[in-house]
């Protein structure tokens, strides 16, 4: 990783004062606000802890009247070994260069990073609601309505050794380094936390108990973090164009969003792509790249929305691929079209050794409950599973057509369980086919 700190050792703290732009200290920060444009030097070098300064910087942002603010970082390594509080109405982040960090292989340096220290989390870099004096365009005052707008663009977020590699030494599979890139287990290292859930280093987060309004977040990676992004509500969310690997979750939300679009995204190495609790409104989950990924989509509860053109690749030597509901876990659902997606899983279920979901075991790979008009078509589903693949639970009303599923010996395409009826199911019939014209050169 090149001249970059070792964490072993204590970095020092860059001191407020060294802030001030000079000739020998370049203006690596510029904040844009309304109230006019702000510079200011923070290390970019990752040999110094950037945390108070960060802080400082969007505190002095915050204390302007009814701010908006864009926060451009110039390329470089900002190390940061405390958690960052952010309270704005409306504010960007914006990086430089071309981003991206594999940090489990090449171990080359690209646009602008933020790396995580030991100390920083469990919430990295949090943001809260804050308020405008008066309403607009009416001008209608005092306006105590909070809410936060934010967009994330062009950033690279490197956690601290959430999955036990030394992030902090330099690990490469170019070298042949051990542990095998693809033989590791994405969920927290044995002794790195207590407990995952309260103290799991979570990149970007929106608390619990409020709505975040309006979440932008494109052309950004994640690695080695518990989880890249979590929320608690959010009203609309734009997360598309990103990339998150080498980790456990990559994007968490509890409660209620709607109108939120995962799209033109790579999930890599981890063991959840997407976990939304619900209720899920008007979710476009469409047009991502999956690999060695234990479950691309958990969501508990979910209406009018849609899964479609995704592709996954679990090679036989991925990292989990075999969990309860591997594609798709569905808790409860109406009016969800699931269609054109392109699977390939090679690790059969009943041998679901290598994920942090333990039990229960042996489930079907697409698990459907609860649900109601739902439309599942038009999908290749191509597996080893020696047991059921689409499994449809307390499922009415609903369609699966013109799925091309395969499975293992002892297995079976799809099958009901529970309180089910109306639905249609029908499978390719090759034997009902046209028969095809005649090749002609």
């Amino acid at each position: 990783m090149g001249n970059l700190a070792p964490l072993c050792a204590e970095v020092p703290r860059q001191p407020l004062p060294d802030m001030e732009v000079t000739e020998e200290r370049l203006a690596t920060v510029v904040v844009r606000t309304d109230s006019g444009t702000f510079e200011y030097h923070l290390d970019n070098t990752g040999a110094w802890d950037v945390s108070a300064a960060l802080q400082e910087i969007f505190d002095r942002a915050a204390a302007l009247e009814d701010a908006s603010a864009t926060f451009n970082f110039l390329p470089g390594v900002y190390f940061i070994d405390a958690p960052i509080s952010v309270e704005l109405v409306s504010l960007k982040i914006q990086g430089n260069g071309h981003g991206g960090l594999d940090v489990h292989g090449a171990n080359m340096k690209c646009g602008t990073i933020f790396r995580f220290g030991p100390n920083t989390g469990p919430n990295c870099l949090a943001f809260h609601r804050s308020k405008q004096s008066k309403a607009f365009p009416s001008g209608e005052k005092p306006w105590d309505f909070r809410k936060s707008n934010v967009a994330i663009e062009g950033m690279t977020f490197m956690g601290h050794n959430n999955t036990g590699v030394d992030t902090a030494g330099g690990y490469s599979r170019l070298r042949n380094d051990e542990p095998d890139f693809r033989g590791l287990h994405w969920y927290p290292a044995k002794g790195r936390y207590a407990d995952p859930e309260t103290e799991g280093q979570r990149a970007l987060v929106f608390p619990e108990g409020w709505k975040n309004e309006l979440l932008n977040v494109r052309d950004c990676f994640f690695t080695e973090l518990f989880v890249g992004i979590e929320m608690d509500h959010c009203d609309v969310a734009y997360l598309t164009d990103n990339w998150f690997g080498q980790m456990v979750d990559g994007i968490r939300i509890n409660g209620f969003t709607a109108i939120t679009m995962i799209k033109n995204t790579c999930f890599a190495d981890m063991e959840t792509a997407v976990r939304i609790g619900g209720p899920a409104k008007a979710c476009n989950l469409n047009g991502n790249g999956f690999a060695y990924v234990s479950k691309c989509f958990d969501l508990g509860e979910i209406e009018d929305s849609t899964i479609s053109h995704n592709t996954v690749t679990n090679w036989k030597l991925s990292t989990g691929a075999a969990a309860f509901g591997a594609f798709c876990h569905v808790g409860s659902s109406k009016n969800l079209v699931i269609t054109g997606n392109s699977i390939k899983c090679e690790v059969d279920a009943r041998c679901k050794t290598r994920t942090v979901d333990e039990t229960p075991n042996g489930r079907a790979f697409v698990n459907i409950e609860n649900s109601t008009n739902l439309m599942l078509a038009n999908n290749v589903i191509d597996t080893v599973q020696t047991q059921t693949v689409v499994r449809l639970h307390n499922v009415t009303n609903s369609a699966i057509t013109d799925n091309i599923i395969t499975f293992g010996k002892g297995g079976n395409a799809v099958a009901q369980t529970g309180d089910c009826s109306g639905n249609y199911y029908r499978q390719p019939a090759p034997d009902k086919s046209d028969p095809f014209d005649t090749y002609r050169e």
